[in-house]
């Protein structure tokens, strides 16, 4: 079986961070026209799902771990800055 070529890899990498900016932007647009929502926890694991899934597509089975690990981070860190977030705006009342 003939592994994927780099030029897939490339492309698929690229949909899924075009995919993701889109829809980030997206948000933002429709965040303005109404209030603002309370924060919510963001799961490591699929944080980790996600991570993974891109990785392999990127880098094969050390790329899904490198990725895996790389999500559950930055859902680890997005979780601590609402926290600090929510601490400093209970402080300020």
């Amino acid at each position: 079986m003939k592994k994927p070529g780099i030029a897939i890899a490339t492309v698929a990498a690229f949909l899924l961070t075009t995919a993701a900016t889109g829809r980030a932007l997206a948000d933002d647009k429709t965040a303005q026209d109404t209030t603002q929502p309370a924060e919510k926890h963001h799961s490591k694991a699929k944080g980790a799902v996600v991570g993974g899934a891109a990785g392999a597509v990127v880098g094969g089975k050390k790329g899904a771990a490198a990725g895996a690990a790389g999500g559950a981070l930055v859902q680890h860190h997005k979780n601590k800055k609402a926290q600090k977030k929510a601490q400093k705006k209970e402080k300020a009342q």
